[in-house]
């Protein structure tokens, strides 16, 4: 977070030097994160403030690690860029302050190890990128559009993953990753609950016919925001979509074969 209270408390000639410097040396820091949870050093924190009622839960595993390290050297890509980039243009406290949490909350979903966490971080990320997307909105129309377009496919995404998640909490009895794997769930219950992720995850990922919001959004957002959405959160629809169907549900073939189909889909349509 030191590049947010930079971009908050520097003035203004040295904030944005500042603010990216350190927004890249975090990214660094998540890449070798990621690559060390990849070898095998998992690691697991709890922080039970963090979250009002239920506390906040992570684990970094070889799953969540690939993606972090993905999205941490798309992020240290970005900050670096847009020193350049944001100068004369993007020069604000409240930019500079939202693009670091973004890439945090990124991280998060990355490490979250309940369902509360999870969708927690899951939504911190959609509004943070939200909040980037129109950033230029003042100055170009097609920002506000844009971003209509994208919250209004990223929150009906997250009602579906929150709808799934929470079926799958109920029907296993617990909201812990580590439960839910051990749970002994209904078939009938596995396929919903996959069923209603599968929606949420694929409009993030941009998946055919839930794409529609990637080609308006991404042309309008600054360019090293629309790196990290591209190179970053959009796979983390992916990682959703393996979290929950691999990891957790360890759901049959026919799932995906039919992901499968909808992936060669949009990329041929998409």
């Amino acid at each position: 977070m030191l590049s947010a209270l930079a971009a908050l408390a520097v003035p203004a000639p040295a904030r944005r030097l500042l603010s990216g410097i350190w927004l890249a040396a975090a990214g660094l820091a998540q890449t070798c994160l990621g690559a060390a949870a990849v070898l095998g050093h998992s690691l697991t924190a709890d922080v039970p403030g963090l979250i009002p009622l239920s506390g906040a839960a992570f684990t970094l595993d070889a799953l969540g690690g690939a993606f972090l390290a993905l999205c941490g050297f798309a992020t240290a890509c970005a900050a670096v860029y847009g020193i350049g980039y944001t100068k004369g243009r993007l020069e604000g406290r409240a930019f500079g302050a939202v693009l670091p949490v973004f890439a945090a909350a990124m991280a998060a979903v990355c490490a979250a190890a309940s369902v509360t966490t999870f969708l927690f971080a899951w939504e911190l990320m959609a509004l943070a990128s939200l909040i980037l997307v129109i950033a230029e909105h003042r100055t170009n129309p097609r920002a506000a559009r844009a971003g209509a377009w994208y919250a209004a496919l990223t929150h009906a995404g997250f009602v579906a993953i929150l709808a799934g998640l929470a079926w799958l909490a109920a029907a296993g009895g617990s909201q812990d990753f580590a439960a839910l794997r051990d749970a002994e769930i209904p078939a009938a219950a596995k396929h919903l609950a996959f069923a209603l992720v599968f929606l949420g995850f694929a409009s993030k990922a941009g998946i055919v016919p839930l794409h529609v919001w990637l080609p308006r959004a991404h042309p309008e957002a600054p360019s090293h925001v629309s790196a990290m959405m591209s190179a970053a959160m959009v796979n983390l629809g992916l990682y959703g979509i393996a979290r929950v169907g691999l990891d957790l549900l360890s759901g049959p073939a026919w799932w995906w074969l039919a992901a499968g189909a909808l992936g060669a889909a949009s990329a041929v349509y998409g």
